[in-house]
């Protein structure tokens, strides 16, 4: 495991993925107990019509970064809208958290993004930061997000199972099935981070297992780096800027 974020970086450019923790990264040693105590609730999370699976709980927001000369800028995306995703057709609106008006969240999200190595990084994008709570299944099969990184980050977990898995893509057929071994398998703790280039991989989990006579829970971050336009749905004209709106640049 690297032993900064720097290591991280290398990381990702030489092997396509990575695994860390969040103290690594730099986050507050209370960072996971604080976000789990303010989102993971009932007031923050929902299970939305038509989402999968069933019974997984959810929340979300869009940030917009762009890289300048004086460092990175983010502002909250007008929309969080998501569309023909996780084989689920149509636009989909799930509860939004402003997490840029949280400034260990706006931290948190600076962090993720600073991970990406310098010379992928693209000039702007957005940030998807996705909240599931999730009981039983974790995904259907082996999938790519179509985005340029993915980052997991567990901050609780009830139970075994959910076992992180990334596929070479063509170790996987077109319905989903494996046809060789993964070429990582981990099963993610608490405070555990995978982070990964998502074209380079077809990536999932396995099923919770719950424990004796008690309910399995996994509370995780799934985060990813955009690329242009292709996250949320943009209601700006042909030509123009998205439109933002929220906290205003940070």
């Amino acid at each position: 495991m690297p032993v900064d974020a720097d290591g991280v970086r290398v990381a990702l450019t030489k092997d396509h993925y990575v695994v860390t923790d969040d103290k690594v990264i730099g986050l507050p040693n209370n960072f996971r107990e604080s976000f789990l105590d303010k989102y993971f609730n009932a007031q923050t999370l929902r299970h939305d019509e038509g989402d999968w699976p069933i019974d997984r709980e959810r929340a979300r927001d869009v940030v917009a970064y762009e890289w300048c000369d004086d460092g990175l800028h983010l502002r909250e995306h007008e929309a969080i809208t998501l569309i023909d995703r996780a084989g689920i057709p149509g636009e989909r609106e799930h509860a939004r958290v402003w997490l840029l008006d949280d400034p260990e969240a706006d931290q948190f999200v600076r962090t993720c993004i600073g991970l990406v190595p310098p010379h992928r990084r693209q000039r702007k994008g957005t940030f998807g930061i996705n909240l599931f709570r999730t009981f039983t299944n974790v995904v259907t099969k082996p999938h790519h997000d179509d985005e340029q990184f993915i980052v997991l980050y567990v901050l609780d977990r009830i139970g075994e199972g959910a076992e992180s898995y990334l596929y070479h893509p063509d170790d996987v057929t077109d319905s989903g099935e494996p046809t060789a071994e993964p070429r990582h398998r981990h099963q993610l703790n608490p405070g555990e981070i995978l982070i990964f280039e998502d074209k380079h991989f077809k990536h999932g989990a396995t099923p919770l297992v719950a424990p004796p006579g008690g309910k399995a829970r996994r509370d995780v971050l799934v985060c990813t780096v955009d690329y242009p336009k292709r996250n949320v749905r943009d209601k700006s004209s042909p030509g123009e800027e998205p439109a933002l709106a929220g906290s205003g640049v940070r």
